[in-house]
């Protein structure tokens, strides 16, 4: 499976998907599938509008994350529009009850990136490690983050 997200830093913070889920709290950056005859860039662009309800702009890899046998882009993102929290996406709207759990957009904190549960950890440690997180992203342009979690 290919998966295709955003790292988008602004300066309400790193946006990301709070996840409740058996019991356990913890943290996404926005993106999710690449379908039939999608780029991961054109995924990456979909899934933040359906999860964050903003028009973005991606504009370069950052990280490629292999996890549990999938492939995961990561891309520097900008908003150019929207409004965030009002996305559509269809995990959105599940009921809280579900097996899924629930989906809220939130933006952390860059503090916070080192005491939550956020995924990829990978990204999350490298950003709240930096004195500059969104320098480093930038960095991440000439030569990307490539890491296997577990």
């Amino acid at each position: 499976m290919i998966r295709a997200g955003v790292v988008l830093l602004t300066t309400n913070g790193l946006a990301a998907i709070e996840r409740v889920r058996d019991g356990m709290t913890y943290y996404t950056l926005p993106g999710g599938g690449v379908e039939d005859g999608e780029t991961p860039q054109e995924a990456a662009v979909r899934e933040t509008h359906e999860e964050l309800g903003l028009i973005v702009r991606v504009d370069g890899l950052v990280a490629l994350v292999n996890f549990r046998g999938s492939t995961q882009y990561y891309y520097r993102a900008e908003v150019l529009g929207g409004q965030f929290g009002t996305g559509t996406g269809e995990e959105l709207s599940s009921p809280a009850t579900s097996k899924a759990g629930t989906y809220q957009p939130v933006w952390l904190d860059e503090r916070q990136l080192a005491v939550r549960d956020v995924r990829p950890a990978s990204i999350a440690q490298a950003l709240a490690a930096a004195p500059d997180p969104d320098r480093l992203v930038k960095e991440w342009f000439s030569t990307p983050l490539v890491v296997d979690e577990v």
